[in-house]
């Protein structure tokens, strides 16, 4: 009898030393995989701010007739909207901020662009490229030696040559971040497609595969080009990544080299 209770308690107790040892690996494994995050989204997760763009209602009086509903319902038409947001934004607000409230101890801030329009000395991400006055605050600090939007689509910073534009049924986002001039304790980080399924998919493919931008950029400045299928978020991948100007400007080389040869 005494021999079973001794063999019960040791059971026990291995049990419990188990259990300690799988929570332990489990909180530090947590606890590298959050410093990672803060190394790519910065370190201000605790006051970070998600920002979307914002568009006028070009008539208070107009009326918005909702889609069809796929089962019966009455459908009522919307009157009097001050603002007006594209699902693209929606869709990336909703990619990225499940992935930072996975890694952060409190959920970000959304806010629009002319919320925040005037604050500079805080930390971001915008959604959407030349629409989004905090986007083209990224895009015009000197801290960005990477990418800028133009008529060629996405263009070198330095060069202005063209390096990715809409194909077909392919569309290409950026992803960008800065540390800027003026704040350099501040992280600036854009999200924008030539056009809307560019966007939504870069927030996506930022939202779930971070860890590869982290595994060559850690805490560093860094801008990304995706593509992604229209219609299709999770269809995104990676094209380039670039940790500084010479990066881009080798692949501007490259592409204007492959024009060249298709037009002999």
């Amino acid at each position: 009898m005494a021999q079973a209770l001794w063999n019960i308690m040791w059971n026990i107790v291995g049990g419990l030393v188990v259990a300690f040892l799988t929570l332990s690996i489990q909180w530090v494994t947590k606890k590298l995989k959050c410093r990672s995050f803060r190394q790519v989204f910065g370190n201000d997760l605790d006051e970070f701010y998600i920002v979307y763009p914002s568009y006028v209602s070009p008539d208070r009086d107009t009326t918005y007739p909702k889609p069809p509903s796929k089962v019966p319902r009455p459908s009522f038409l919307t009157v009097h909207l001050t603002t007006i947001n594209s699902n693209a934004s929606t869709r990336s607000v909703s990619h990225l901020s499940y992935a930072i409230g996975n890694y952060s101890p409190s959920l970000p801030h959304i806010r629009s662009d002319i919320d925040l329009d005037q604050r500079m000395d805080i930390s971001f991400l915008s959604v959407g490229g030349l629409n989004n006055y905090k986007s083209l605050d990224v895009f015009e600090n000197t801290s960005n030696i990477f990418l800028q939007f133009g008529d060629g689509g996405i263009q070198s910073k330095t060069s202005g040559e063209s390096i990715a534009n809409i194909e077909g049924k392919i569309d290409y986002g950026l992803i960008l971040k800065i540390h800027p001039d003026n704040n350099p304790n501040r992280t600036w980080i854009c999200v924008a497609g030539i056009g809307e399924w560019g966007t939504s998919g870069a927030s996506w493919w930022l939202s779930r595969h971070w860890k590869t931008i982290h595994k060559c950029a850690k805490e560093k400045s860094f801008a990304c080009i995706t593509k992604t299928i229209y219609g299709s978020d999770d269809s995104t991948s990676l094209v380039h990544l670039f940790l500084s100007k010479e990066d881009v400007e080798n692949i501007v080389k490259k592409t204007s080299n492959k024009s060249i040869q298709g037009t002999r």
